[in-house]
């Protein structure tokens, strides 16, 4: 990494020298100037006449955990983090940001390691690239931070390998159509975005084109010829849009080809994933997380287990090989119907599946519950939830949750009945500063 001379910088009054002092974010450190700037390493200097830019080749005393960035779009993307820090040391951060949002509360766990990932690049097995028109030319890309502005770019160094070359043919196939890109600022054109989903066990792709309308001129075409290319998608789907909105999917879709889902395989189980369907990112580090969580808990064949935001069902049916009786409430309807379908199509017969709200399941739900599992959205749970759940008494709880900030929130509101006996960190979303952590509640006794 060259570094420019100091002096051709102090020659300018308009440029500052900045040091990184102390991280106060996972991404983000405070300067000797007071303002706080990202992507730069604790020990470090840039001269600069603009705090927000940190170009990597002008960093002074580059820390020993900083490397290579390859990615040429990484300082507009926003999609990763981390792609400038030794994935050691992210994993490091990772877990002591978690010990770092325990420390001004009354709670005393013990921290696990952090689970790393064996594959923390190309690990995404959802994808989703956006429309745009660059010279007269549909372009697949990605976002800038904050903005609506979509950056050109297919290889993402975080999305499975296997759709880099799905994401070219389908380009080309729209422009040799000359299928226009939907443009925001008008209301026109035709594709939004194309999503895909891979089976981790079976390497079977799910393709989605998002459209701006029910029209897609030579669909039949682009589909044959895509499919033939790439034997290994196996459906291909229409979503349609009829309305200006930031979600990729609505409600209305049409199957163009296959079946309209893909299986994946878990220990034996298998999932069926539609173009909606709630499933981890992350394969490998899911089965990791919920076996985790299930250890952690110590289920017996005995127990009662009360899943709540549960899905498609995934931890719920590995639950199921470990105890009695599972019961799975879930409050969106295609994901109830995911679970469903997973379910019998593995002629599993101690879980039951209910589709409704789970705050007014469990406040009429009054069954004896050995533990009760639980993985809210970012957002986290709701005060009611947990105070329902103070009332309902199950003996253990095993919260699992992707927002460690709402996670603790949400645990406090138990803390009078609960002991938070530990939490473990798990990096599902590697290059990036989020983190997924299981914390494990026990029942206080009299």
């Amino acid at each position: 990494m060259g570094n420019t001379k100091k002096t051709r910088f102090q020659e300018s009054v308009n440029e500052l020298k900045i040091t990184c002092e102390k991280m106060v974010s996972l991404d983000t450190c405070q300067t000797n100037l007071k303002t706080n700037v990202k992507y730069m390493l604790e020990g470090e200097s840039i001269i600069t006449d603009d705090p927000n830019i940190i170009p990597e080749k002008k960093i002074m005393d580059p820390s020993p955990d900083r490397i290579k960035i390859k990615c040429p779009i990484f300082d507009r993307c926003g999609g990763c983090d981390f792609l400038h820090i030794n994935y050691s040391k992210q994993l490091n951060m990772k877990e002591e940001y978690v010990k770092s949002l325990y420390q001004n509360t009354s709670f005393d766990p013990k921290f696990l390691p952090i689970i790393g990932s064996d594959e923390p690049l190309y690990y995404r097995h959802k994808v989703v690239l956006s429309a745009t028109t660059k010279k007269g030319r549909l372009r697949l890309g990605l976002y800038r931070e904050y903005s609506k502005e979509i950056i050109p770019f297919i290889d993402c160094f975080i999305h499975e390998k296997s759709t880099h070359d799905i994401m070219h043919s389908m380009e080309d196939l729209l422009n040799k159509y000359k299928i226009p890109a939907y443009d925001y600022k008008t209301n026109t054109g035709m594709i939004k975005h194309i999503l895909m989903r891979v089976s981790h066990q079976t390497k079977d792709v799910l393709v989605v084109i998002v459209t701006n309308g029910n029209l897609l001129p030579n669909g039949k075409k682009i589909v044959s010829e895509l499919t033939k290319k790439h034997e290994n998608i196996k459906t291909v789907i229409q979503n349609i849009h009829h309305k200006k909105t930031h979600l990729v999917l609505l409600d209305e879709e049409k199957v163009l080809y296959g079946k309209g889902f893909i299986i994946d395989e878990i220990e034996g189980i298998q999932f069926r994933i539609s173009a909606q369907s709630f499933y981890q990112v992350n394969p490998i580090q899911m089965l990791k997380l919920y076996n985790r969580a299930l250890d952690l808990a110590k289920l017996k064949p005995t127990d009662m287990v009360l899943d709540t935001y549960s899905g498609i069902g995934t931890i719920s049916l590995l639950a199921s090989k470990r105890v009695k009786e599972v019961i799975a409430i879930e409050s969106n309807p295609m994901a109830h119907r995911d679970a469903v379908m997973n379910l019998k199509m593995n002629h599993i017969s101690n879980v039951t599946f209910v589709n409704r709200d789970v705050t007014e399941f469990i406040q009429s739900f009054n069954q004896k519950i050995d533990c009760l599992i639980m993985d809210p959205t970012r957002d986290g749970s709701t005060q009611v939830f947990m105070d329902v759940i103070k009332k309902l008494k199950p003996k253990k709880i095993l919260y699992i949750s992707c927002e460690p900030k709402t996670q603790i929130r949400d645990i406090h509101w138990v803390k009078d009945v609960y002991n938070v006996d530990s939490v473990q960190a798990v990096d599902m979303f590697s290059q990036t500063v989020h983190v997924e952590t299981i914390v494990l509640l026990s029942l206080k006794t009299p």
